[in-house]
């Protein structure tokens, strides 16, 4: 093995000019655990899985010695004894319950940080949990590992695409900073990072945004990438300066892959959920392949009756997130279906997943055949009203169903308010009917989501 950096654009003033250190410590601690994460992803296989196994008996530790709820899930008499298998499966519901009944599991004597966070609720079902200062950390770090793993152009710009609440009449509001490696920015030199949060988007304004800068890696939902790429064609990002487009939750289809291949531009998908961060991250060589992120997780797939069009099995996503110390995800049904493979074709020596579904494209079909982008996140329902959870669902081009689980009824008040966040993003013209159900029925689907557009092929 080789280490160099010559080919690492570092600062000219990259190294510290206080005696006997080298390196920012921020920069280095950075640098460490990134070293860290390829080391376990990229290494020795035994050693990984014997770390693996390590991490998931701490886990039953912290377990048995501190949540009530989970004893009466599992007994653990001995924590070196436990095994994964050992562990019954845990649903969001699971979940929802032991933070409502125990909160977090870190205790203040333990002086460890603790942030609260929702997800998006794009399940129907939103799950609020806690993650340490370490998930924060190892979140950011591990997004950058990627880069150094692939070996990928830091000099290159970054942008990022983020839906979210803004004011600005144009749908757009840009920050701009010098670099997009913080914890490494005093040691390496990389392109400058942007980032463009949006809602219901002037796409004029956007693409001019857009190329206003070389885009170098576009990180940005399908869905919105789709919209500009149904305005101005796959050319437009090309003459943008788009070096690679990175998926982000949610699938690229072989439609936007061909196009973007079509000019030269490689798409590189992320399958990570808001719970715990990165699930695994598409080979750069095998496209449809993804690695396992298995510094962070143990995955497992509960095989189905069904076959893919591969002809490989497929069965539900079970997930163990190794540092999950806070909230615990142990064997977590994510609600995605997919096939796992004990290595990827590319000869790469870890787990690899592949046929993953389950995550529909959030986008309204109009009747002109126009697509628009159609996003609502898990919070902004749950502020008009309680309830267990919700589906909605577009059933006509002028038609979209709200149906609001664990409700026998609504107030008149609480319905229009529905109704008035869902045209807010949607649009005005459609009719909108709010459905309250003791439960939803979510048939024989493994993957509840809250959005589903029933007319779009």
């Amino acid at each position: 093995m080789r280490l160099d950096f010559s080919n690492l654009s570092l600062k000219n003033r990259a190294f510290s000019e206080r005696p006997l250190t080298f390196i920012d410590p921020d920069a280095k601690n950075a640098l460490s655990l990134i070293m860290d994460i390829a080391a376990i992803e990229t290494g020795n296989r035994t050693a990984r899985e014997y770390w693996q196994k390590k991490q998931i008996q701490n886990l039953a530790a912290q377990i048995a010695q501190r949540s009530a709820f989970w004893k009466q899930r599992i007994n653990i008499k001995k924590a070196s004894d436990v095994k994964l298998s050992d562990f019954p499966v845990q649903t969001r519901s699971d979940v929802i319950a032991q933070f409502k009944n125990e909160g977090p599991l870190i205790r203040p004597e333990d002086r460890i940080e603790l942030e609260k966070h929702s997800t998006s609720g794009s399940s129907g079902t939103p799950v609020t949990f806690y993650l340490t200062n370490h998930n924060i950390r190892y979140n950011l770090t591990r997004g950058m590992a990627q880069y150094f793993m692939e070996d990928r152009d830091l000099s290159l710009n970054r942008t990022r695409g983020v839906a979210g609440k803004i004011s600005s009449a144009k749908g757009i509001e840009v920050i701009r900073s010098e670099g997009w490696m913080d914890p490494l920015k005093p040691l390496i030199r990389t392109g400058a990072s942007k980032s463009i949060t949006y809602h219901s988007p002037d796409i004029s304004e956007l693409c001019k945004e857009l190329e206003s800068d070389a885009i170098g890696y576009l990180v940005a939902q399908p869905r919105i990438i789709e919209t500009v790429m149904q305005a101005t064609g796959q050319e437009f990002f090309r003459a943008a300066g788009t070096a690679m487009v990175i998926a982000i939750a949610e699938t690229a289809d072989a439609k936007l892959r061909a196009d973007f291949a079509s000019v030269n531009i490689p798409v590189r998908a992320n399958y990570s959920c808001e719970e715990f961060g990165m699930i695994a991250s598409e080979c750069e060589n095998v496209p449809g392949s993804f690695h396992v992120a298995t510094s962070n997780v143990v995955v497992e797939v509960e095989k189905l009756p069904a076959a893919a069009a591969d002809g490989m099995s497929v069965g539900r996503v079970l997930v163990t997130h190794l540092h999950s110390y806070a909230t615990p995800f142990i064997r977590y049904d994510i609600g995605d279906i997919a096939s796992l493979s004990d290595t990827c074709p590319c000869g790469h020596d870890g787990p690899a997943l592949s046929n993953i579904h389950g995550r529909k494209k959030s986008m309204l079909k109009h009747r002109d055949g126009r697509l628009s982008i159609f996003y609502i996140r898990g919070k902004d329902m749950t502020a008009v009203a309680p309830f267990d959870e919700y589906r909605i669902r577009q059933t006509g081009f002028d038609k979209i169903v709200v149906e609001i689980g664990g409700r026998d009824a609504l107030t008149p008040d609480e319905k229009a308010a529905f109704t008035a966040l869902i045209k807010h993003h949607a649009g005005v013209h459609f009719d909108v009917d709010v459905v309250p159900t003791p439960r939803i029925d979510w048939g024989a689907s493994v993957k509840r989501l809250g959005f589903i557009n029933e007319i779009l092929e």
